[in-house]
């Protein structure tokens, strides 16, 4: 039988591992559950032997690094926009990846609680660049929205008050304050699950508006 491995010593021999996947063996061969070198190779080795290393601290294990708000919405957006893009580059079984990675993103980031309705009220800011904001005024969320966006999804909707802001000083300044009372997404909502306005003509007249009505 072989003595116990040191970290180090552990870590010597599986040069060339992951990281990650290095602490999850150390884990399971301090739990006895797991063997180095496989027992059927240890027959005939000499009983290896703890030696002091004082030129090497140990290694403390890092655990994995949570994503923040703003990283997960990054990538939200990424996916949306390569997906929307150039969806001829996926088959099928990468595009229904890409809607569950991102049904997975907005759970992770739409703050608790928050709901939307066919009937909610909604306003849009527009500033000089492409950057606007997008408020659930019957909740008060905002999200973070692109004129590219909105023209795609929603351009001819109705019942929805647009504003034209010479700058973007107010559109700054009212995300800040939603961020702070914890109702501000930094990213596109899903359209149909967290954003129900109508879309098409046939939207419209469903709800019982015209198109053209504002």
């Amino acid at each position: 039988m072989t003595s116990k491995l040191t970290y180090n010593q552990f870590r010597s021999a599986h040069k060339g591992t992951p990281q990650k996947e290095i602490s999850n063996l150390w884990s399971l061969y301090k739990e006895g559950e797991y063997s180095f070198p496989p027992e059927e190779e240890t027959q005939n080795q000499e009983p290896i032997t703890e030696t002091p290393d004082e030129t090497e601290a140990p290694v403390e294990e890092v655990p994995d690094k949570v994503p923040t708000l703003n990283e997960l919405c990054k990538e939200f957006d990424k996916l949306r926009t390569k997906m929307s893009k150039f969806s001829f580059r996926f088959n099928k079984e990468a595009k229904e990846a890409g809607k569950k990675r991102m049904t997975e993103i907005a759970k992770l980031t739409i703050p608790k609680g928050y709901t939307c309705s066919p009937t909610d009220s909604w306003k849009i800011w527009f500033g000089p660049t492409s950057v606007c904001l997008l408020i659930n005024t019957t909740n008060m969320m905002g999200f973070r929205v692109t004129r590219e966006w909105w023209q795609k999804n929603y351009q001819t909707t109705v019942y929805i008050d647009r504003e034209l802001l010479s700058n973007n000083d107010l559109i700054v300044n009212e995300a800040n304050k939603l961020a702070r009372s914890g109702q501000y997404v930094p990213r596109t909502p899903l359209v149909g699950i967290e954003c129900k306005l109508p879309q098409g003509v046939k939207d419209i007249q469903m709800r019982g508006g015209q198109a053209g009505d504002y």
